[in-house]
């Protein structure tokens, strides 16, 4: 059967009704001879018929109402047309020609407690020791400590480079004082609304995820004070922030970790020691791992009345969500054992201080089985967002091999990805072309910015939370580690002032188009260079076709449900026209061009 059927769990399509769904579905003429929806309320199919309710067009509108499955954290259905002499099924990664596996179902969550408010926002992350020095008295200088008691620190000048011979023990003067300072850049000229910042906390290092003092902020990023004042003045200012958290592991200068080599057996129960020494964070000897099956580290990390997690997100800091490190290893002795059961208890111990907090979780591949809906709100989306962007667009997989990924295969991976994790989780997967731990994506692309500036129109459309890595906007380049962690140069005649102006566009659309805050996705087109999606909702559509290539000349069928305005175009030189529930277009070489209809 050919069916032309769209369903998504926006509102209006699929509502929550105390115990039961009510799921609407439409489909375009030909009309099947009978609809159902297929559920497993408890791990037995059922069948429930649809009824039509209403036409638009050529599009006729069916209603079900379901039972909500009472023994899991989600519902998960499936749709089934059935026609005279066939039939078919439609689940999250599109229409089969047989019953989909369970991984492709629909899926609600059922938790009330996942935020709505990241989708919303443009997020910006900040490595704080690179981004501003707003008090240089602040700043350390060479051979003001020795790190890890090993080699004296360096200072260097803020236009000068990383260096990989120094990288965790060089520093630059970047301070927390600096970043509240420049928020009305952040805010009023790019128009970014959410921060994520590296760890802040007491480190003799640069990047600070080798923790020593969880309770207090490094004094050459101010301290304590510095962060209730920069929380402050983004909160006034409309601003989220949410902060970095490393409790896998921490520092070996950590005075539990001290206490543990001169013998303390409470202490040494706190990580894993055996006949080769100690346990750490990859092999690395200056992060040794925490064993979460002590209740001591436990309770002080994330249960207890006082514990870190729950610190941070009370008064006065009021934090609006952590991004979990490497959180996928927190667990039992060297290992992530019963990772699962720990999630579930940070997941309620956040919570419980603020049901609208985030929790994000690091994952550089698939984060699927964090994200159905007992574990994490969202995951930094490296394998369903940075990793096929940065193959499509750079020809580089994560280990930086070449790759081709033509915009099918590109296509075809995204929609995947989003198929296995709720609607509600895809809206708030957490999605960068480069961070902190990547080459910039500028050097991955080889300088090629008119490439870039597709790749950010790609960023602020896509389904999932955008977020920028700083100086990206600007131009900023750097290869791996200490390269991507250059500092942000203020003096604008360093910018790149087109990419800069193209970014503050399209962050622009992105925080005032609704339909692309919190849309579904419907894929039009994927060919060769060049890729058609839509982000749709019942009263706003959006439009959005991208080129990496040479100019060209593309059709595709219309298989979105008409509203009652004409198309206007945003941005971009490409050319629409609609014929026969066609649409064709004209597509200037490597762009990316946005129409908007309500």
């Amino acid at each position: 059967m050919d069916v032309l059927a769209f369903h998504e769990a926006i509102d209006g399509y699929c509502s929550d009704s105390g115990q039961t769904l009510l799921l609407r579905l439409a489909v375009q003429d030909p009309q099947p001879e009978q609809l159902f929806v297929r559920i497993e309320p408890d791990n037995e199919e059922y069948l429930v018929a649809m009824s039509a309710k209403e036409r638009v067009g050529l599009w006729c509108f069916y209603d079900a109402e379901v039972t909500k499955s009472p023994h899991t954290h989600q519902t998960e259905y499936l749709f089934k047309f059935v026609g005279e002499d066939d039939s078919c099924w439609l689940g999250s990664a599109g229409t089969e020609p047989h019953m989909p596996r369970n991984i492709h179902m629909f899926r609600v969550s059922h938790d009330a407690h996942i935020p709505a408010w990241p989708s919303e926002q443009v997020f910006y992350q900040i490595f704080p020791e690179r981004f501003a020095n707003g008090d240089p008295t602040l700043s350390p200088f060479s051979g003001e400590y020795r790190y890890l008691d090993r080699v004296d620190i360096v200072a260097k000048q803020w236009h000068e480079q990383p260096d990989h011979k120094t990288g965790g023990f060089e520093f630059f003067g970047g301070d927390l004082i600096g970043l509240r300072e420049r928020l009305p850049y952040l805010r009023e000229q790019l128009g970014v609304t959410a921060l994520y910042i590296n760890p802040v906390f007491t480190s003799q290092s640069s990047h600070k995820y080798d923790t020593i003092d969880y309770f207090n902020v490094d004094p050459h990023f101010g301290g304590n004070s510095a962060l209730q004042q920069l929380i402050e003045t983004a909160h006034s200012n409309q601003m989220k922030v949410v902060l970095d958290a490393v409790i896998n592991h921490t520092s070996i200068m950590h005075p539990w970790f001290q206490a543990a080599l001169a013998g303390s057996e409470q202490d040494k129960a706190r990580y894993v020691f055996n006949e080769h020494g100690y346990a750490s964070w990859k092999g690395h000897k200056n992060l040794p791992t925490l064993d979460f099956s002590d209740p001591v580290v436990l309770k002080d990390m994330i249960t207890g009345g006082d514990s870190v997690i729950r610190h941070w997100l009370r008064p006065p800091y009021n934090i609006d969500g952590w991004r979990m490190d490497v959180v996928h290893m927190i667990g039992e002795g060297s290992g992530a054992k019963n990772n699962d059961h720990y999630l579930r208890e940070l997941r309620q111990v956040i919570k419980s201080e603020n049901a609208e907090a985030l929790l994000l979780g690091e994952h550089f591949f698939e984060a699927t089985a964090w994200l159905q809906g007992d574990q994490e709100d969202c995951a930094m989306n490296y394998f369903g967002f940075a990793h096929p962007v940065r193959a499509f667009f750079a020809g580089l997989d994560i280990a930086l091999h070449p790759i081709k990924l033509d915009a099918q295969q590109f296509g075809k991976w995204l929609r995947e990805t989003r198929a296995r994790i709720s609607f509600k989780h895809q809206l708030l997967q957490f999605n960068q072309l480069d961070s902190h731990d990547t080459p910039r994506f500028l050097s991955m692309l080889k300088g090629n910015v008119e490439l870039l500036n597709v790749a950010i129109g790609f960023l602020m459309t896509y389904i999932g939370t955008p977020c920028l890595y700083y100086g990206t906007e600007i131009g900023l380049t750097g290869e791996n580690d200490p390269g991507c962690r250059g500092t942000f140069p203020w003096d604008e005649a360093e910018w790149n002032l087109g990419l800069f102006e193209h970014t503050q566009r399209w962050i622009k659309h992105r925080t005032t188009l609704t339909s692309l805050a919190s849309g579904a996705v419907v894929d039009l087109y994927a060919e060769s260079d060049c890729l058609v999606f839509a982000r749709v909702l019942e009263s706003e559509q959006a439009l959005i076709v991208l080129n990496r290539g040479e100019g060209c000349s593309l059709e595709c069928r219309d298989r979105l449900i008409p509203l009652t305005s004409e198309w206007e175009q945003l941005e971009g030189g490409a050319r629409m026209s609609q014929l026969s529930g066609t649409l064709t277009f004209d597509v200037p070489p490597c762009s990316i061009s946005l129409w908007v209809r309500r």
